[in-house]
């Protein structure tokens, strides 16, 4: 590596923040952050299965993998509906189909389909509730927090019936309070609310969460200075924030807000030495 270019990188991370000799570490050849311990540092969640070769929203078995090895153990993974009600692991069927297979469909393929394209595929590949039930069993320390964006519960329900063996490594999210009980008496403990489809007041939060117990509560950036985010934070709710994927912002957000959970695409891991 170029010595000045080294220098130049020194500072300007020096002073950024407290995170700031373990990104060093990693951009100067290190490569992989493993067990890097740091008082105080959130749950770093790798957000659609973490980046790869500098693209987001994946979901493939190539970026866990990749973030598996990085240090990360909580995968955030979408799902989304085929056309004949299986569940296969993509954002959505507009621009994240596009983006990972190519070209566009003008609706949800069916799982055949789909299946077809993973097999022709010489790039990565987005999952199937099969190809993850295998990641896991062969990662058994490994968390997936499921975001399904239409058909949560049913979603939920048909993981449960048919991969069984998943059940005891997903966190589901819901995303309006009555899925909440629901969720709880399909025997999950470990529950995120994620705010982003609340049809609901955001002052009437605080109240909702009173008759929950949740892992976390998630939501944008810029929420998490709101007067009811705030009360969250002071009555001990934990509260993570999706995505960020600058050091700065992290930073801030724990230091000054309180923050516990991350998710993000690219920043490397960070590991409490609190955990």
């Amino acid at each position: 590596m170029n010595d000045s270019w080294s220098a130049n990188l020194l500072k300007s991370f020096i002073g950024v923040n407290r995170y700031s000799s373990i990104i060093l570490s990693s951009l100067l050849g290190f490569g992989i952050v493993m067990n890097s311990n740091v008082k105080g540092a959130p749950l770093m969640i790798a957000h659609a299965g973490g980046g790869i070769d500098g693209v987001s929203y994946t979901n493939s078995i190539e970026a866990l993998d990749l973030n598996y090895a990085k240090g990360f153990r909580y995968f955030e993974i979408d799902f989304s509906w085929t056309s004949d009600n299986q569940l296969v692991c993509l954002h959505d069927w507009g621009k994240r189909f596009k983006q990972n297979f190519g070209f566009k469909t003008k609706s949800a393929l069916s799982f055949k389909q789909f299946q077809e394209l993973l097999d022709k595929s010489k790039n990565r590949h987005p999952c199937t509730l099969e190809t993850l039930s295998n990641w896991v069993r062969l990662h058994p320390d490994s968390t997936i927090i499921t975001d399904v964006k239409y058909g949560n519960i049913n979603a939920i329900t048909h993981i449960k019936e048919y991969y069984p063996d998943l059940v005891s490594h997903l966190i589901p999210q819901f995303y309006q309070p009555k899925e909440y009980s629901v969720l709880k008496q399909m025997g999950f403990d470990k529950l995120i609310w994620i705010l982003y489809q609340f049809e609901g007041k955001k002052s009437s939060i605080v109240g909702h969460v009173k008759d929950m117990q949740l892992f976390a509560i998630s939501m944008r950036a810029s929420q998490v200075k709101k007067k009811w985010a705030r009360q969250l934070i002071n009555n001990n709710q934990s509260v993570f924030i999706y995505t960020i994927n600058k050091l700065k912002v992290i930073n801030k957000l724990t230091e000054k807000y309180g923050v516990k959970g991350i998710y993000t695409d690219f920043l490397p891991f960070l590991n409490s030495a609190n955990n």
